[in-house]
């Protein structure tokens, strides 16, 4: 049996579908899967080394250059039909043409372009994408409800599948801490419905307390704006922008107070996994498919709710017991998510079609 997977996800550097698909391609066995991506700037291909062109550093007109050379090699190989099923990585529909008869499985990661973020022509995309598909894929049970709502998808073909994770051997890390100073982690974008304003106003609260607390944010650096805001509440000194590699990652995730993850939605929320991996205390808010994935290995609070969010992470700052309860829920919890269980379980799906 032989997977074809297309070249749409890898066009992009970071971000959690690229790492799912990067993950699943190492852990389904080799000789069951093939690509159509002849070039990738993927930070997470790169690590993995799964493929033989990689760009390492970017350049103006990387994402043409990728798409000039993967788009036509795409089209080749689906047309060349030498696959069993096609695994479409994202939701662009110049595919649905060329694959005939051959069964083609999509993956839904979350509901953001149909209602947080709302793109219509991207989500009719979607639409024509999940009603050719003869499987589709959804990485909660949160997620699968947002689509049967949102889409005419046959229940009988979606399958939920929890991503996985990989757990990095702390005794090996560089044990300098990154941060001098004890600090909060915010991690990904800082876009609406990642609710950073109201992670901001509660660390202000926070940081009333206790003035040497620092937060520090990954992805990007802080716009003017967002420095103006945070002169405004007198915090401008506390907070701090780093942009790291994964193996830096690990080490901000390790010496935290805590991880905090404000968002009103997310699909599956894997930087819960990789806090629990390096034994870092999750706080989250209730929305959306958190408490599932959390479980009761969390500390919730309403994430409209500033006092919440910052009586909740007092908590974790004051109460030692409290974090080490967090901890080893966290690391019980991670039991429950593997890439090798998630790969054997699309390997179910795929063998399910090509019977």
């Amino acid at each position: 049996m032989k997977v074809l997977f297309d070249h749409q996800i890898f066009s992009y550097v970071y971000g959690g579908a690229s790492k799912y698909f990067t993950m699943l391609l190492k852990y389904l066995p080799r000789e069951c899967w093939d690509t159509t991506t002849l070039l990738t700037s993927n930070e997470y291909v790169r690590a993995e080394k799964l493929m033989p062109f990689t760009l390492k550093k970017y350049f103006r007109g990387q994402t043409v250059l990728q798409e000039y050379l993967n788009r036509p090699y795409s089209n080749f190989m689906i047309k060349k039909k030498c696959y069993d099923i096609f695994h479409q990585t994202n939701f662009g529909t110049y595919c649905l043409d060329k694959i005939g008869s051959k069964p083609m499985v999509t993956t839904y990661h979350d509901a953001n372009l149909s209602t947080i973020d709302p793109h219509p022509e991207l989500v009719e995309r979607q639409r024509v994408s999940l009603e050719r598909a003869d499987s589709v894929i959804v990485v909660s049970e949160n997620t699968k409800k947002d689509l049967l709502q949102l889409f005419k998808v046959d229940e009988a073909k979606v399958s939920v599948i929890y991503h996985g994770i990989e757990i990095p051997d702390l005794s090996k890390l560089n044990h300098e801490r990154i941060v001098e100073r004890p600090y909060i982690l915010y991690v990904g974008r800082r876009t609406f419905y990642k609710n950073f304003d109201n992670f901001v106003k509660a660390c202000s609260l926070v940081i009333s307390t206790f003035p040497d607390i620092q937060v520090v944010c990954t992805s990007s650096c802080f716009s003017n704006k967002e420095y103006s805001k945070f002169k405004s509440l007198g915090i401008e000194d506390n907070m701090k922008a780093i942009c790291c590699d994964e193996a830096d990652m690990v080490r901000l995730y390790r010496d935290a107070i805590a991880f905090v993850f404000p968002s009103f939605y997310e699909g599956f929320g894997m930087p819960i996994l990789e806090s629990w991996s390096c034994n870092c205390p999750v706080v989250l808010s209730t929305a959306s498919c958190f408490p599932e994935i959390a479980a009761d290995a969390g500390l919730y609070f309403a994430a409209d709710s500033v006092d919440e969010m910052f009586s909740q992470i007092m908590k974790v700052i004051e109460d030692d017991a409290l974090k080490e309860t967090l901890r080893q829920r966290g690391t019980e919890r991670l039991k429950k998510f593997s890439w090798e269980r998630c790969a054997n379980e699309h390997l179910k799906v795929y063998q399910s079609l090509a019977d």
